[in-house]
């Protein structure tokens, strides 16, 4: 008779945080639930957009006059 370990991966619970200051509130109080094994918090990866617009509120962008300038600049 062969013994099999249990593979089925343990059940986990999603929370969706609005308010990143309740964070470290909301772990603690997870924490002190019963049958809790681990707490791990992932943040989002920014999207391509979402860093686009962080450069242009910081003034991180660059202007030409012409498609022509642009070529000239590019292609250096």
């Amino acid at each position: 008779m062969s013994t099999s370990s249990n593979t089925m991966a343990s059940p986990k619970l999603i929370v969706t945080v609005s308010d990143s200051a309740m964070l470290n509130k909301i772990k603690n109080a997870i924490k002190m639930l019963r049958g809790v094994s681990s707490i791990s918090v992932v943040t989002p990866k920014k999207s391509d957009m979402d860093l686009a617009c962080e450069d242009v509120k910081a003034g991180r962008v660059t202007k030409w006059n012409s498609v022509d300038e642009l070529f000239d600049t590019v292609l250096k």
